[in-house]
């Protein structure tokens, strides 16, 4: 495909878009910009169908898929049917039918739309997307209304407006010891990768925070497993969330990818509270993603620990569920963990993994952001710490002052691995499903290489009033139609993503 086509079809494909004749009702995909039936008397409304439901219309197993979707096996492809009577053709993802599947059975049960990989030309060409891609409501994740909400007027002290967080429904399973406490472990689908994930969180947090799309006027993306190594996955998420106001095909919004290991998104969060305070930024929202599918080696230790997903959070001024209040960074140039250009894996740097790198970063920016508050453990409701293990953020966090009560709320990297750039992010995603009004929450990140950030955040009454728009960390975590596989299923999909 061709890049000028590829860039029609994302216009297409990335939101399900069609247009409606406003005089005789008939639908067009792609759309038309004029009704076949009522010529230049049509009135063309566009609708998309991104945040929509529909069902199963029609079906086939596709048992011997051509080269540029043989990593899938087989599939189900279907055409689903629109609440509208709107009907479209795509594939049913999070799948795998036998090659006798009965069809029938899958008749009028209920597909949400997914972003999701189409495929890639080849290990050097464009990586193709689209929103044709559905899976079922029933064994998946709740489906999600979209209904905006107007922001209120109040100004209030910058903070998190908005989150959300999104896990493969994949897993596999720990044994023995060598995974220091982390028992099971997310994994991507095959068309799956940091940028489908990127888009799920932040089509959540949109949900969440019932804001209209075209407030958000800056997206970051912190990874350090980007689908490409020039082209920022930002570009794509603002494309297919509509980030800012629309002009032609394009968005008045900004953004980059970050990189500094696993605190390339949350070192981004005083940065987003600082702009949306700057009166010349022109809109009061920013979009911050921790999202990897996180790499390891085969047999390597961490190849027992990493898992993949991503979680957004929207930061602005009005609606704010908790305040961005007190911040510490502490940097040094500690190679403890570093991955070369061009290698696919990253390496340890030996005896700096433990004490003069994680815990000695964690553990001083923690003490100095009490120390800056004026406050003391005993303040604080939750903690949270930068997840690279099961062990690691809780030997940190007790020998700072804290109890178990205070940190196994935020421990859900022994569920689901750690997510790299996502690990901070979905912690504290956790910690807010279930967090009061006036609670205070010690956040501290870490990136080899080596730094920590430390945040203190203060819960609003606003989280309450926006808690039913959640899919939260435990039903996630916990999903019933979770699936566990094997080694193999596992290398296999770490591999394709």
């Amino acid at each position: 495909m061709s890049e000028p086509i590829a860039r029609r079809q994302s216009l297409t494909d990335y939101r399900i878009t069609a247009s409606k004749c406003g005089v005789c009702g008939s639908v067009y995909f792609p759309p038309k910009s004029f009704c076949n039936n009522e010529g230049r008397a049509s009135k063309m409304i566009k609708h998309d169908y991104l945040y929509e439901k529909g069902s199963f219309y029609s079906g086939s197993v596709i048992s011997a898929p051509t080269n540029k979707f043989k990593y899938l096996d087989s599939y189900l492809s279907c055409l689903i049917e629109f609440n509208d009577g709107f009907r479209v053709p795509g594939r049913v993802t999070d799948h795998t039918p036998s090659e006798t599947a009965d069809i029938s059975k899958y008749i009028d049960r209920p597909l949400v739309p997914r972003f999701r990989r189409l495929y890639a030309d080849g290990e050097d060409g464009l990586v193709y997307y689209s929103s044709l891609n559905y899976s079922f409501a029933d064994e998946y994740y709740p489906y999600q209304e979209y209904t905006e909400i107007q922001p209120s007027k109040e100004i209030e002290r910058p903070g998190i407006v908005g989150y959300g967080a999104y896990i493969p429904k994949y897993r596999i399973k720990n044994e023995g010891d060598r995974a220091a406490g982390v028992k099971e472990r997310t994994l991507p689908y095959a068309d799956e990768d940091t940028t489908t994930f990127s888009v799920e969180a932040g089509k959540r947090a949109l949900i969440h925070a019932a804001l209209n799309s075209s407030y958000i006027k800056k997206v970051h993306v912190g990874t350090e497993s980007p689908t490409y190594a020039v082209k920022p996955i930002m570009a794509t998420v603002t494309q297919a969330l509509e980030l800012g106001e629309k002009y032609e095909d394009g968005f008045f919004s900004g953004g980059v990818d970050t990189q500094f290991a696993c605190k390339a998104a949350t070192d981004m969060y005083i940065d987003a509270c600082a702009l949306v305070n700057y009166p010349q930024f022109g809109g009061e929202y920013a979009m911050i993603i921790g999202s990897d599918n996180s790499q390891a080696a085969p047999g390597d230790a961490l190849d027992y620990t990493v898992g993949a997903g991503a979680t957004a959070y929207i930061f602005g001024r009005r609606d704010v569920i908790a305040t961005l209040d007190h911040y510490v960074s502490y940097t040094s140039d500690t190679p403890d963990f570093y991955r070369r250009e061009h290698e696919k894996y990253p390496r340890h740097g030996g005896r700096f993994t433990g004490e003069p790198a994680y815990f000695k970063h964690v553990k001083t920016s923690m003490k100095a952001c009490l120390e800056k508050s004026g406050l003391t453990p005993k303040d604080i409701q939750y903690v949270i710490c930068h997840s690279p293990n099961a062990q690691f953020p809780v030997r940190a966090a007790t020998e700072v002052g804290f109890d178990k009560t205070q940190i196994e709320p935020g421990l859900v990297g022994q569920k689901i691995g750690n997510l790299y750039s996502g690990s901070c992010p979905t912690s504290l995603a956790a910690i807010l499903d279930i967090a009061f009004p006036g609670d205070k929450i010690l956040m501290t990140s870490y990136g080899s290489g080596a730094g920590s950030d430390s945040y203190i955040f203060t819960v609003t009454p606003k989280n309450e009033e926006k808690r039913n728009r959640l899919v939260t960390m435990k039903e996630q975590v916990e999903n019933p139609f979770r699936e566990y596989v094997d080694y193999a299923f596992y290398r296999k999909m770490k591999e394709s993503a």
